[in-house]
């Protein structure tokens, strides 16, 4: 994958974990379980997070 469509990924990740984060509560009066919407959260918020550390890491 180019350069660019990793960045639209994790921009879209860090969207997509941003409106679980803002509907969470939603979700939960919905009837979906705690566990479940915080480990929605946790995962999509950790892959930008990793991706960021490795790029951080890697030498140029």
């Amino acid at each position: 994958m180019r350069r660019d469509g990793v960045v639209k990924a994790i921009a879209l990740l860090l969207a997509v974990g941003m409106v679980l984060g803002f509907a969470s509560t939603y979700l939960a009066q919905a009837g979906l379980p705690g566990w479940l919407i915080l480990l929605l959260v946790l995962v999509v918020l950790a892959v930008p997070v990793v991706a960021a550390v490795r790029s951080g890491r890697r030498r140029r």
